[in-house]
């Protein structure tokens, strides 16, 4: 098993990412951007081959992305409704993926022989993630997935708020005095750059 270290490559709309594994080696260049339909992310070795890609096809809030390795199409992941824990099933792969976004950990199964797993590094924020590859040949698909995975993770750009105001209750109202009033509105984070 071989540990590579990820940067978060989700809050750019066109960014460059080196992958490095546990010796800090370059490993794997991630290039490419998503956001729009056709979009794409592209995992070359250092020397500039081109190993695999994710294609982004749909938009909305379950967008779904094809992967591609030797520009063969291999599996298709969609984002699953879930909000504390996941399953999202990677067809062509027949890979299993249970995680958490909120905890941004996320393992991946294929049957029951663990493909790989993520985490985030603690004193990094978020901003890198641990993967943990099983089989080296795996690892350009890892690479992608985990990125996507990464992503959902931290991409909520509208978050319901909870607000509370007073309100007065009616005087016949057994629960005279104020009680609380519920109110969501929506919150957007600012664009990082």
């Amino acid at each position: 098993m071989r540990t590579l270290y990820l940067r978060e490559h989700g809050g750019q709309r066109q960014a460059t990412t080196i992958v490095h594994d546990e010796f800090n080696n370059a490993c794997y260049l991630l290039t490419g951007k998503w956001g729009l339909r056709q979009d794409v992310l592209s995992l070359y070795t250092m020397q500039g081959s081109l190993l695999a890609e994710v294609k982004q096809v749909t938009l909305g809030l379950w967008p779904k992305f094809v992967l591609y390795q030797n520009r063969q199409r291999v599996g298709v992941i969609a984002k699953s409704l879930g909000f504390v824990r996941q399953v999202i099933y990677i067809r062509g792969l027949n890979w299993m993926v249970v995680g958490s976004p909120l905890s941004d950990r996320y393992r991946v199964y294929q049957g029951n022989r663990l493909v790989f797993s993520t985490s985030p590094l603690e004193d990094t924020g978020g901003l890198y993630q641990a993967v943990h590859i099983a089989d080296q040949d795996e690892e350009p698909l890892a690479i992608l997935v985990a990125t996507i995975l990464n992503h959902w993770a931290h991409r909520p750009d509208h978050k319901l708020a909870v607000t509370w105001h007073p309100r007065r209750v009616d005087d016949f109202h057994p629960l005279r005095g104020l009680s609380p009033l519920v109110t969501t509105s929506p919150i957007t984070k600012p664009n990082r750059r």
